[in-house]
């Protein structure tokens, strides 16, 4: 999957919308043509799965909390 600039003059797929597109996705096969999404159905979208999908935070490859209460005794 892929987000590529559009460097065709195409419309936005978002129903409702009448915007020209910016972006277009890329199923690269699974979809049998790209979407097209201008940058303001791109935002909404993007915010919208930010609420679905909220990105874990990354363990530190050392225990910082312990060498902390080691260095204060």
């Amino acid at each position: 999957m892929q987000i590529e600039k559009v460097s065709k003059v195409t419309k936005c797929d978002f129903v409702g919308c009448s915007n020209l597109a910016d972006y277009s996705f890329s199923t690269k096969g699974i979809l049998k043509r790209e979407l097209a999404f201008c940058q303001e159905c791109l935002t909404g979208m993007y915010e919208e799965i930010g609420r679905l999908q909220v990105p874990k935070a990354v363990e530190a490859p050392f225990k910082l909390k312990s060498r902390i209460k080691k260095e204060k005794k």
